[in-house]
């Protein structure tokens, strides 16, 4: 009898896994983590000013230990942008390490220039202790809104995509995902390509996320917006220059959710998680689509995900925030089968903010706030 407790309790801790809630190094919001082979833990987030801030840089090991000294990614001051919470700075590793950064370029928060706003990128080479002068990557595509994202891999294949409305075409409906290429890590770029041009129509102020495969497949999660009161999520997959759209969900509400989404390489596929009727999603790709589950309370957006080596994957959340409103941390665990096994509810988050996430050697997890 005894075994058999003790076997119990042995399978209670393994399912529960250690979730620790940390500080950014300085009080900045929008944070975003990418860990490298090696155990680097790389770090953005905005500071200063919502309309006009900063996006900084710090790094530690995944294990623990003191995050080095923040440095700024963007070379021109206060050239990014925190307002809407979809707009901030995302992340991605290239070539043996090198760290990529696209944001949202401010405005300043004058209404005439938001049509014109720049689509902003800069790269720290390895070895080097200063981003590259940020460079505008808008080309001439217009209106961009919803926040954009970068993806790479280790062969020094850099994508950038957006969504943003062609030159001298407005509204949702006509918007496009945009994509720019880049062979040498970043350095350059291709013009601008879209990647839906035969099914247009993007949530103008919504958020979308990227993925670039070994192979350069492209895997792009958007919210779509081909009428009014469609919000459904799409996922793009390009590869060898042909784009296939899979629609994911239907959300039919005469609104821009102002939403996030998160694309994360599992165990087996990429597992993917968004926002439906004030619900986090998730779905791991290759599976039908009917078979996406909601997870965690009302309430919630802004999904984050993270996932260990057992398989276990963490979401977290934000639950009742909105526009110019705060709301709290809340994260929910998922078994190696997808089955929620465990949840949690942490601190008030600043305005404008969410967490990140990442995964220690050991299995535990730890989120940035």
């Amino acid at each position: 009898m005894k075994s058999i407790l003790l076997t119990l309790l042995f399978l209670t801790l393994a399912l529960h896994a250690e979730v620790q809630v940390e500080s950014l190094p300085e009080p900045g919001i929008q944070p975003q983590v990418i860990v490298t082979a090696a155990g680097l833990v790389h770090l953005v987030y905005l500071l200063g000013e919502p309309k006009a801030c900063d996006i900084r840089h710090s790094t530690r090991r995944v294990e623990s230990g003191e995050w080095s000294t923040p440095v700024t990614v963007n070379s021109e001051p206060r050239s990014a942008i925190a307002a809407g919470t979809i707009r901030g700075a995302q992340i991605a590793l290239g070539k043996d390490g090198s760290v990529q950064v696209i944001w949202n370029g401010s405005t300043g928060g004058k209404k005439e220039m938001m049509m014109r706003a720049p689509l902003l990128h800069a790269r720290l080479q390895p070895g080097s202790t200063a981003f590259s002068a940020q460079q505008n990557l808008m080309g001439d595509t217009t209106a961009l809104d919803g926040g954009a994202s970068i993806a790479a891999n280790e062969k020094g294949h850099v994508s950038v995509v957006w969504h943003a409305a062609p030159a001298g075409a407005t509204g949702e409906a006509a918007r496009l995902v945009y994509a720019r290429y880049s062979t040498d890590d970043g350095r350059t770029f291709s013009a601008p390509k879209p990647l839906n041009a035969e099914q247009p129509g993007v949530c103008a102020c919504c958020s979308l996320r990227a993925h670039l495969a070994a192979d350069d497949t492209l895997t792009v999660l958007y919210r779509g917006a081909p009428m009014p009161t469609a919000r459904g999520m799409i996922l793009l997959t390009n590869k060898a220059g042909r784009s296939t759209l899979t629609k994911l969900d239907d959300w039919r509400v005469a609104m821009c959710p102002m939403s996030s989404a998160s694309l994360l390489p599992a165990t087996q596929a990429l597992r993917a998680a968004w926002e439906n009727d004030g619900q986090i999603v998730t779905w791991l790709m290759g599976e039908p689509a009917a078979s996406a589950q909601k997870v965690g309370p009302q309430k919630a957006k802004h999904p984050v995900l993270a996932q260990n080596a057992k398989g276990q994957t963490l979401i977290a959340s934000v639950i009742g925030s909105g526009f110019g409103k705060a709301g709290t941390l809340h994260w929910d665990l998922l078994d190696a089968q997808g089955r929620v096994t465990d949840s949690g509810d942490g601190d008030k988050l600043s305005v404008w903010s969410y967490a990140a996430a990442y995964a220690r050697p050991d299995g535990s997890f730890v989120l940035l706030h």
